[in-house]
This record gives C-alpha cells, sequence and structure tokens, in this order.
C-alpha cells in the first residue's frame, strides 16, 4: 500500500511540474542556435539585426525575432517581420513570472526602427511609429568609438 501511495504522489507531482512548464518558452543557447538576436548582457547574432535594418531600409522583406531574457531568466520575444511596407510587431512577455498585469502578447503594425544614444552611452535600437505608440527598446549596444 505505501509503494502503491508513493507512486501515485510521484506520478502526481510529476503531472505537476509538466503542467507548468513554459510553453513557446526555450533558454537562450537555444535562442541562438534558432537563429534569434539574443538580448541579454550582451548581443548575439547582431548581424541578423544588422541585415534586418539594411532590408528595412532597402523595402526587402524580413523577419526576425529579438528574444531578451529577465534577471530571473524569463524570456521575452519580439517578433518584427516586415512585407515591403511595413513591421508587424509582436512583443510577447507571458513566459516573464513577474509581468504582473501587463503579461502576455501585444501586435502592433509599425514604421520603422530608430537609433538613439541613451544617458550611458549606448545605443539603443527602438520599434517606433506604431499605430498604438508604443516604443519598446529592441536591443543596447556600445556605442562604436
Amino acid at each position: 500500500m505505501k509503494s502503491y501511495l508513493f507512486i501515485v504522489i510521484l506520478l502526481f507531482v510529476a503531472i505537476s511540474i509538466s503542467g507548468c512548464s513554459k510553453s513557446g518558452a526555450y533558454g537562450s543557447e537555444e535562442a541562438i542556435k534558432r537563429g534569434d538576436v539574443v538580448y541579454r548582457n550582451e548581443v548575439v547574432n547582431l548581424e541578423k539585426f544588422e541585415q534586418f535594418l539594411i532590408n528595412l531600409s532597402n523595402k526587402k522583406e524580413d523577419t526576425i525575432r529579438v528574444t531578451a531574457y529577465t534577471h530571473e531568466g524569463d524570456p521575452i520575444f519580439q517578433d518584427l517581420r516586415f512585407d515591403g511596407e511595413v513591421i508587424h510587431y509582436t512583443y510577447d512577455n507571458s513566459n516573464d513570472q513577474f509581468a504582473g498585469n501587463d503579461k502576455g502578447k501585444v501586435s502592433d503594425v509599425c514604421k520603422e526602427v530608430i537609433e538613439k544614444e541613451n544617458t550611458q552611452g549606448e545605443i539603443e535600437y527602438l520599434i517606433s511609429g506604431c499605430s498604438k505608440n508604443l516604443e519598446h527598446i529592441l536591443i543596447s549596444i556600445e556605442k562604436k568609438h
């Protein structure tokens, strides 16, 4: 009887853990393998982001995913799909355990990616000109001297 109870409890714990796993979430190593532009302490796959900017200026269709990670390691996805005219943008922080009331996906249509220097002297790239007046930082890199 004790072994049966132990197996039932073990099964319950296994089901509970798998039920709490983050759907669609993946770590930074997987994000890099998938070709995401990964933004944590540094930017990985920066060349993909730079190519996206070139394609924007040349009105060439392109798609990228920028994946940032919170201090706790939760992914925040920003998907940009340029159709040759506008950027279809989706911000997804549904896997961020501390997102609070703003947790979920937000989609918008935007006109551009802008570059500006922040107070730390870094260059920030932001999605801008959006119909919902969104402006999110995509990545931030050290200024080239």
